[in-house]
Order: C-alpha cells, then structure tokens, then sequence
C-alpha cells in the first residue's frame, strides 16, 4: 500500500512540473523616454522642452519625474524640461512605485561667460615680507612712502599663494585680484563653480560681476614698449594754441610762467583705452612709462577707445603754438579699466588692480575720467545715492587707501546731473565739476551734499568746450567732466613739482582754498573755480612750516 501511495505522488509531482515549463514568461515592464538624450544650447536662461515616454508590459500609466541636478535643468509633471544654467544632468522618468525607469541625458550650454568676485576672509599667509617691500614694490613706490613717512604694512602684501592655487584648483581663470581689498575676480563659463568657490574655508562670499559672450579664443598677448620724451622746450609765455581756454579758466599759466610744468611727476591716466595714442602726431615727444590693459577680452591698451586719448591730451601734449596741456613734462601710465561694451561691477574690480599697479610702480597722481554708480546691467548690483558715503563702494575704498598711501586722485564727478559716483564721493578724492569758458554751471555736471554731509564736486574747471586732441591728430572741442578732471591733475603735478615737501593732503586742502567760493563752500560749485595764483600762495605757506 505504501508503494502504490509513493508511485502516485511521484506521477502528480511530474506532472506539476510540466505544467510549469509549458507557461509563457510574463515580460517585464518597461519605459523609455524619447528622446534619451537631448542638447539645448540656448541663450534663453528659461528655454523648455517636452520630452515623452512610452510605457511597455504594465497597466501602470503614473509616471514621476525627477532632475538628478535642479540647478542645471528641471522638470514638470508633464515632461517639460527647462534649461536652468550650462552643465549636464539627467532627467529621470519612474514608473510606478519604481517598477521601472529611464533617463534622458541632458546638455545644456549656453553662449555666456560669467565673472565672479570672490570676496576672502582674509589674505592667508603672505610669501612676502614687510621687512623686504623691494620683492613687491618698486624703488620708486618705496621712496615715495619714505619721503611722506608712510608705512609699509600688511595691505602692501600680496594675496596668499596657498589661496590663489585653491581657487584656480577649482576652476577658471583669473582676471583681478586686490590685495588692498582681499578679493580675487575669477572667468568661468560654469556657474555651478559658485558653490565650490564658497565653500573654500577661506572665502568669504562670491557675487557675479560679469556676464558676457563667450569669447571664440584666449586675447591676445601684448608686450608694451615706454616711450622716452623728448619734450619741446618751454619758453614762457607759453603760447598754448587750441588748448588756452583750457588753461586760463583756473589760471594755469601762473604755474607754468614759473617754470613749473610737472617735471619729475608721474601721473597714472585710469580711463577706457588710448587707440593709437602712440603713433599720434601730437604724443610723439611726451614721456611714457608703460602702458597696461587691465581689461581681460583685450590686453592691449592702445587697440580700443578714443576717451583715453581725449583725457590724456589735456595734460600731456607739448606742441607749443599748437596745443600745450597742463603738465606737458610729467611722465604718464596709462591704464586701460573700462570696457567700452558693458557696464559691469568688473570694471571696478579693473579699476582697483589700476591703482594698486599705480602704488606698486610708484606713481605719484592718478587721474580717474571714470565713475560708477546706479547704471550697472545687474539691477543688485547697482549703487544707491546711500552708497555714497565715502567708504563703502569698491573703488572709494581702494582710492581711500591709495591716498594712505601718499597718492594724490583727481575723478571727475560725472555727467548725470545727479549725485556723484564711485569714486568721486571718497574725502579723499578731488572732486572735479564742470564749468563753461565764462564760470557758469556746465549744465550736465553731477553734483550733491554727500549722505555724510559733504559738497562734491570739490572745486570746478572747464567742461563745456574743452579743447582735446583727437584720434585723426587734431584738436576738437568736447564737453563733459572727464576734461576737467584732467585739466586740474595736470596743474596738480606741477604745483607738487614746486613744493614737492607738501603732502597729498596739503595739495587737497590747497585746491579747495584756492577756490573762488572757498569762504562758502556748497553745492552745485563746491569751493569753486581755483585760481593756481592763489593756489602757489598758499602752497608757499604750507610748505615753509614743513
């Protein structure tokens, strides 16, 4: 019995297993998404795009879509894609509870470049040393520090080395550092780098300061050539052809009849290019020192921009008879910052790296034709009249500590026919407005009561119907305040030539005394129109108590 009983569960078990292999296998669910890639390359931040999926073997039709990285591109509940910044991520279609899913490989690029400034903690630790300033300073900028009795401190030294590997570590290129102000400025068309950026231990904060096309190739390297004097000899009277006018309006010729033509001084011209400046008729016997494009896109600071040329004519050329500046023997660096194209927080970061490279090669006077203030392309980044106080935008900051450290700066204070820019509010910054040949208000000049209660403009010199030599090689008339403002820097140089014992802060005090509304400064004139008569006066007197 029990034999019969194993025979007929061995004949039911095999025949259970037959069964089993006689069964079709159910196929798995699948779903795919069409396309299972896609490149966008669009210059519309926002820009979508539907992608669809096909479901296979399953009665489930819930889908649930995901962006593996948001930042770069996200997605609806319907597919649509949208294109956030440049990068690549995965949008990932899940059916059901995770019975299956697909990806979608997404490109995005853009057309941009993007600007960063990088804001540090602190510098690090210097390679350099205080005790050995000749590593990172010239002579000359030693000497000037020795004669003013200006100390060589911790804000002369450069960044640490530690910290500019790091961030080039990360990625991009970089473009401006101030030691002055611990900031490093970086190129990168990734804007995901930002938070690789901040998260080094020693940064502080990163903002964009830039966007722009992104160029097709690296600029192209520029090596620069001084350019020796060989100046005309001044016969006094000096018969100053177009640019009298220029002249007469503050009384220059009293400096110049005295012998006094900024002889010994260099002058730092920080402005937007200088095109063709040097093979310009009028240049060709002025001195040189060096010529610097701070601007990344363009290294050559005599390839771009007519302003530069315009400025630097009202106090530089020497063509007695036909036109004669300001300050026809001082030695000039000119130094590209603006780019003409844009107007982007770079520009002062450009601007800073100026007059830091001006200290560091011992210039004695800058002149700035140049503001910022609420016409920048980045809505935040824009400048309140509240800014204004004379310590908090960037490039009044570094002017504050380019004047600590013995440079005298004349700016223009703008032509908006409002408050002054950056770094025209700075206490110590001359502040130049603009009048017409007879003394009137130019009807342009930007002027105010700073938010700290002082005049800007300083003092006034003329604006309306300066003369200046342009590109063709010739003289024109032009108006705006980037000519008065180079109009006094040349006088500058030759009231410091003539009592080179007085400090920049005498010559600051000096200027605005000699204004013909000095008893009563106030707004829109400042201290007025100065006359170099009294200005020689009373220079006289400040240096005989040295």
């Amino acid at each position: 019995m029990k034999s019969y009983t194993f025979l007929l569960l061995f004949i039911i078990s095999t025949l259970a297993v037959s069964c089993k292999k006689s069964e079709t296998p159910q196929p798995p669910a699948t779903i795919s998404i069409d396309p299972d890639h896609l490149e966008i390359s669009s210059v519309n931040p926002a820009y979508s795009y539907r992608v669809k999926v096909s479901i296979a073997n399953s009665t489930e039709t819930t889908v649930t879509w995901t962006s593996e990285d948001p930042r770069i591109a996200s997605v609806g509940t319907d597919g649509l894609i949208k294109a956030l910044v440049a990068g690549q991520t995965n949008i990932v279609a899940t059916l059901g509870n995770g019975i299956a899913s697909a990806k979608c490989k997404i490109t995005i690029t853009d057309e941009y470049d993007y600007k960063y400034r990088i804001t540090l903690k602190d510098k690090g630790q210097s390679d350099f040393s205080i005790a050995r300033p000749e590593a990172f300073l010239s002579a000359k900028a030693i000497e000037r520090r020795r004669k003013r009795n200006i100390a060589i401190d911790e804000t002369d030294l450069p960044i640490s080395s530690d910290y500019i590997k790091a961030i080039k570590n990360v990625g991009g290129t970089i473009v401006a550092q101030s030691k002055w102000l611990g900031t490093v400025s970086v190129l990168t068309s990734d804007q995901l780098l930002v938070e690789k950026y901040k998260a080094l231990p020693f940064v502080k904060d990163v903002t964009m300061v830039w966007q722009g096309k992104r160029l097709s190739s690296a600029p192209a390297a520029y090596t620069d050539a001084p350019q020796a004097g060989t100046h005309n000899t001044i016969v006094t009277p000096i018969t100053y052809g177009a640019a009298a006018t220029n002249i007469t309006v503050n009384n220059g010729q009293a400096l110049h009849n005295n012998g006094f033509t900024g002889k010994g001084i260099d002058i730092a011209v920080i402005d937007a290019g200088f095109i063709n400046l040097k093979s310009n008729p009028y240049f060709n016997n002025i001195t040189i020192k060096g010529a610097k494009s701070f601007v990344y896109e363009n290294h050559d600071p005599y390839a771009i921009d007519d302003h530069g040329v315009w400025v630097t004519s009202c106090m530089a050329v020497n063509k007695p008879g036909s036109y004669v500046g300001t300050a026809p023997d001082a030695n000039y660096w000119l130094l590209r910052t603006e780019d003409e194209a844009d107007e982007y927080p770079i520009e002062e970061d450009y601007w800073v790296n100026a007059i830091e490279y001006a200290d560091s090669v011992g210039v004695d006077i800058v002149n700035s034709s140049l503001t910022y203030n609420n016409d920048y392309y980045i809505p935040a980044a824009q400048y309140k009249f509240e800014d204004m106080d004379g310590k908090t935008a960037t490039a009044t900051r570094a002017a504050n500590l380019a004047f600590a450290k013995g440079i005298f700066i004349v700016c223009c204070s703008g032509n908006e026919r409002s408050w002054v820019g950056t770094p025209a509010d700075s206490p110590n910054v001359l502040t130049i407005g603009g009048v017409t040949p007879t003394g009137l208000l130019a009807s342009f000049t930007a002027w105010d009561v700073t938010v700290d209660g002082r005049v800007k403009p300083d003092i006034m010199s003329l604006s309306s119907g300066a003369a200046v030599i342009n590109t063709s090689g010739s003289s024109e008339m032009r108006s705006g305040t980037s000519y008065a403002s180079p109009i006094i820097c040349g006088l500058a140089a030759c009231l410091w030539q003539a009592y080179p014992q007085l400090t920049n802060k005498d010559l600051l005090d000096i200027f605005r005394k000699s204004g013909d509304k000095a008893d009563s400064p106030a707004i829109p004139f400042g201290y007025g129109i100065p006359d170099m008569q009294k200005a020689l006066t009373l220079a006289k007197t400040a240096a005989a108590g040295k």
